[in-house]
């Protein structure tokens, strides 16, 4: 049985955070606008933690998909990884920017965050694995 790096998830996890703060304070001005006049106006501490929560299961089912999935090279795994967040995340941007009437500068902003986020999962999840796995053949 395979296991999870706990340790490689939790490092990803405050990486992540930290990219989030940077973003989020770089938003470009018709992002702020519609932050600031529309639902997000009130990004109190629910809001974050729900985006604190929806990122660590996020990281988590990452390197759980990794470890059930058993692939050997670590390239296959940041494809894998990188390839989620194409075919999941990419087409839902999509969809929301037709139906929601979206800025391209808000999806891309969004897409960004989507981007690093899963650039990061994905140089570090693939090559850092768990102690009890190292002496399984």
């Amino acid at each position: 049985m395979y296991k999870v790096n706990l340790k490689a998830v939790l490092l990803v996890y405050v990486l992540q955070l930290i990219v989030a703060a940077i973003w989020y304070s770089a938003a470009p001005s018709d992002v702020s606008e519609v932050m600031q006049r529309g639902a997000l106006r009130q990004l109190g501490t629910e809001s974050l933690a729900v985006f604190a929560l929806a990122l660590l299961c996020y990281t988590y089912f990452s390197a759980w998909v990794l470890v059930k999935t058993n692939l050997t090279s670590g390239l296959d795994m940041m494809l894998l990884t990188l390839g989620s967040w194409v075919f999941i995340v990419v087409p839902n941007m999509i969809f929301l920017s037709v139906f929601l009437d979206v800025s391209h500068i808000s999806i891309g902003y969004l897409l960004t965050f989507g981007f690093i986020s899963s650039l990061i999962a994905a140089c570090i999840l693939p090559f850092w694995r768990a102690t009890r796995t190292i002496f399984k053949s």
